[in-house]
């Protein structure tokens, strides 16, 4: 009997399943024979003396090199397109926790990649996103939490940026993690806008379970950023999937409608309009109104412009405050294009609040432009109201300057509105002048009242002066000295 075979006929029957058999370079012909028939050999019975042989050290040896150069071509390459993996040495594989973990797809949860979500007619019971997923601790790369340290924001913004270019599913945790080692709050809100939109567009639930995870403010943001992506991605499926799963107040004020509509925006404004319309939550639809103005304004001022004409008036503090937002965001690209759409609307609130954006972007830039156009309206109350704001940011900078315009304008009530703004704001720096300029108010009754508030102020830093200044100028208002 074969030496290598002796002893077989004793064995159990009980066998380990069949595999295949691997070529492995000089073995013993007693070593491949025993390869050949392993599938009949219990692992328990193999003799001592095997794992001592020669040949089967061989073997090990192969073994092992293949092992070697998996594991090295595993972490010098993401199979074949070139792409780093964010893997450091010692750091396990990511993986998105078991809720999450390669996001198992529910029958109607959101899809991954863009996929079509099961529609509401094939009868399957509507997909709740996961509860946080339940994850294992994991070692962010230091050379990105390096970078998001940094007090450069060119540095932590351009290292982050990267970094979610590069995420996919077998890394997605290890950025989580890096993000996570920042400040939770407003400062890291670039940060979370940038992985929330990165980790929609490969696995649309574990953003949204993360997401929900969050506190209040964070979460919100969150959703939002996850249902634009999605929305710019498969906008029907989103909507589809958002009417099935998500309460109708949620959908207002957590963000997935307003989010929604961010995304559908980048590809049909005409439907996302229809959408904002059905937004019934003031806040809701306030936050749709700003995210859809960016859309408007990524085409050009003139169709943000004629947007914001077209808004309904059966709101009109809505109304006004959008009409504020797109006259900031045109004021900051060219004054004198939002100087012209002003003069262009009708007077009244929604125009002032124009004219307070451009004049405060304006004055940015040259305070003495904003200051001669604000002069030049025809509309008293609209020009008075942008005197007023010139004043406000103008006096702040240049007090003398100010007052050397200030005094090419007749003293009227007209002004007086906007000599009282002036006195307000150079009372504590200067409340000698102040003093003068409170003075010259037409109205009596504001005259006195302001003049009284700045000796209440001078006196506290000089009472002698202020008294001095109050018995030549002002006798009949009481001292302002305990």
């Amino acid at each position: 009997m074969d030496a290598c075979l002796a002893g077989k006929e004793d064995l159990p029957k009980e066998t380990f399943p069949a595999e295949t058999p691997r070529h492995g370079g000089k073995g013993s012909a007693c070593l491949k024979r025993a390869e050949d028939d392993r599938e009949s050999v219990p692992l328990r019975e193999i003799p001592r003396s095997t794992f001592m042989s020669s040949s089967l050290k061989v073997g090990i040896g192969w073994i092992a090199t293949v092992a070697l150069a998996f594991v090295g071509g595993y972490y010098l390459n993401d199979g074949g397109n070139g792409s780093p993996h964010l893997v450091e040495n010692g750091t396990e594989p990511v993986e998105l926790g078991e809720e999450a973990e390669k996001t198992k797809q529910s029958p109607n949860s959101p899809p991954r990649g863009g996929a079509k979500p099961d529609s509401p007619s094939n009868g399957k019971a509507p997909f709740t996103p996961p509860a946080t997923p339940a994850t294992r601790p994991v070692k962010p790369p230091k050379d990105l939490v390096k970078a998001l340290a940094s007090a450069n924001l060119i540095t932590r913004w351009g290292s982050f940026m990267d970094a979610v270019r590069a995420a996919d599913e077998s890394n997605i945790r290890q950025v989580v993690a890096a993000f996570e080692t920042l400040p939770a709050g407003y400062e890291r809100n670039m940060e979370m806008r940038l992985l929330m939109q990165a980790w929609a567009r490969f696995d649309t639930p574990a953003a949204l379970a993360y997401a929900k995870g969050l506190d209040a403010t964070e979460g919100r943001l969150a959703i939002t950023e996850v249902m634009t992506s999605w929305g710019e991605a498969d906008p029907d499926a989103a909507l589809s999937w958002m009417q099935l799963n998500v309460d109708p107040k949620d959908a207002n004020r957590q963000g997935y409608l307003p989010g929604l509509i961010s995304g559908i925006a980048s590809r049909d404004l005409e439907r996302a309009n229809k959408l904002l319309s059905s937004i019934e939550d003031r806040n809701a639809r306030w936050q749709a109104s700003s995210l859809l103005l960016q859309r408007y304004m990524e085409q050009s001022p003139d169709n943000a412009m004629a947007w914001a004409n077209q808004l309904p008036a059966d709101d009109p503090n809505y109304r006004n405050g959008i009409l504020g937002q797109v006259g900031a965001a045109i004021a900051k690209r060219d004054p004198a294009q939002c100087a012209k759409w002003a003069e262009q609307l009708e007077p009244g609130e929604g125009r002032n609040r124009v004219v307070s954006s451009l004049i405060a972007q304006w004055s940015r830039r040259s305070p003495s432009e904003a200051a001669k156009w604000a002069g030049s309206l025809q509309d008293v109350p609209s020009r008075v109201h942008g005197m007023t704001q010139v004043v406000n940011f103008w006096a702040f900078k240049d007090p003398t300057a100010t007052a050397e315009w200030l005094d090419s304008y007749p003293r009227s009530a007209e002004t007086d509105p906007v000599v009282q703004t002036f006195v307000n704001r150079v009372t504590s720096r200067d409340p000698s002048s102040a003093a003068n300029w409170a003075n010259v108010i037409v109205d009596p009754n504001r005259r006195d009242a302001s003049v009284r508030q700045v000796l209440t102020s001078w006196t506290r830093l000089n009472a002698t002066a202020a008294e001095a200044w109050r018995i030549a100028n002002a006798p009949h208002i009481p001292s302002a000295r305990p």
